[in-house]
């Protein structure tokens, strides 16, 4: 299915409302990344479902194509160690024997720091023009 100008443009016009200042339409795409990343735990998976609608995306909210691939990489990336629908992690703490809310616990903080520093970085590349 391929976009029509119509469907950008209310895209962008809805987007315009949610979003109202440049700087937080990156922002938005990396808190959107990382929010499906607990949904869709493949990577692979991931950009075959976000990157066809964040591309013609960011074009319209003026971010360059190189931002959104760095708030999809850092959405996908940092909750890797943290998302509980990820097969392989799960099975990473089965067999050390952890619990998975005695390791939230634990990593939490560097969780936090992580996303932050994501997001710091975003908006740098954002605000640069990254490209």
């Amino acid at each position: 299915m391929t976009p029509t100008n119509q469907n950008l443009y209310n895209l962008h016009n809805i987007l315009q409302k949610i979003f109202g200042i440049k700087e937080l339409s990156a922002i938005g795409m990396y808190i959107v990344q990382c929010l499906i990343n607990y949904i869709v735990p493949s990577g692979s998976g991931q950009a075959a479902l976000t990157m066809p609608i964040m591309t013609p995306l960011s074009d319209l909210v003026h971010v360059t194509r190189q931002t959104t691939v760095l708030a999809f990489q850092f959405g996908d990336g940092i909750s890797n160690i943290f998302t509980p629908t990820s097969g392989y992690f799960m099975a990473g703490l089965a067999l050390a024997g952890i619990s998975w809310i005695k390791w939230v616990r634990w990593i939490w903080p560097l969780i936090v720091i992580q996303y932050v520093l994501g997001a710091m970085f975003i908006l740098i590349a954002h605000i640069i023009g990254y490209q």
